[in-house]
């Protein structure tokens, strides 16, 4: 089973063999006698929490998830795909939540951990062993609105699933690194809930087919997302984010990509 390690140690550029970065709002679940991905990371984590949860499957197999959740109602689809593929007890590690007074910080705890807590075998009732829950929560090791995100390395979590150790070791990472989509995952985490029928998580594992990119820019000029790229980083800052104070430093740029994309896209498509 994994274990928890922290570090102080600062970022590194040098990624482990098997590094697979998974994107806000997005989420990664392997077997680990099947994957090639064998370091599960993700970063930029201020109010949003990085989980990670270890369990089995039906068909008695390690598994492994790691997801970057942002909001309540992309939490309540983590959890049913948390039902539909564990079986038994679960283990559970958390980081983020933070500056821990900000509305967005505490909703997200809160919800996070009355999920943890109404599945907890403790609370479950039932009079027979044939009642028993086909999964539980069995352990939970979190790291949750502990300060500033940018320190301690607060905004960065991971897996090493070669040793099997959960931790907040950090990596330098570039924005094409983060998205190699040049845009679409930050349209897909701002928009993906406001599109028809809503799309509440992503798997890392899958590509965005033009007929949701087209979903996603076409959300993004009903709010008229291009007008970023005439905006001050100041002002980007403080209109698009819940905590414009401890923002990761590449948060603009970010936001620059992705309206930058929906500009080519309006160009080469007639947008």
């Amino acid at each position: 089973m994994l274990t928890l390690k922290r570090t102080t140690d600062g970022p590194s550029a040098d990624l482990p063999k098997g590094f697979h970065y998974v994107s806000q709002d997005n989420y990664c679940l392997v077997r680990l006698n099947d994957t090639d991905k064998k370091y599960l990371y993700s970063d930029s984590a201020t109010s949003c929490i990085i989980v990670v949860m270890a369990g089995r499957n039906a068909n008695d197999e390690e598994i492994v998830m790691l997801s970057h959740l942002s909001r309540k109602l992309r939490y309540d689809y983590f959890f049913n795909l948390v039902g539909a593929h564990f079986t038994g007890p679960v283990h559970i590690w958390g980081q983020g939540g933070n500056p821990p007074l900000a509305e967005a910080s505490n909703d997200n705890t809160h919800t996070l951990m009355k999920w943890m807590m109404s599945h907890s075998l403790d609370n479950f009732q039932y009079n027979a062993p044939e009642d028993k829950p086909s999964w539980w929560v069995e352990q939970v090791t979190l790291s949750l609105g502990q300060g500033d995100p940018n320190d301690a390395h607060r905004d960065d979590y991971g897996v090493d699933l070669t040793n099997m150790v959960v931790s907040n070791r950090p990596f330098k990472l570039t924005l094409e690194q983060r998205d190699p989509t040049g845009g679409v995952q930050t349209l897909f985490a701002v928009f993906g809930m406001k599109i028809y029928p809503p799309v509440w998580l992503w798997s890392s594992t899958r590509t965005f087919d033009d007929a949701l990119i087209t979903r996603l820019v076409d959300a993004a000029n009903q709010d008229n997302w291009t007008q970023i790229l005439t905006m001050t980083d100041d002002e980007i800052l403080h209109t698009y984010s819940s905590t414009p104070q401890w923002e990761v430093p590449w948060f603009v740029d970010t936001l620059k990509a992705s309206a930058q994309f929906v500009k080519n896209w309006n160009d080469t498509h007639g947008g």
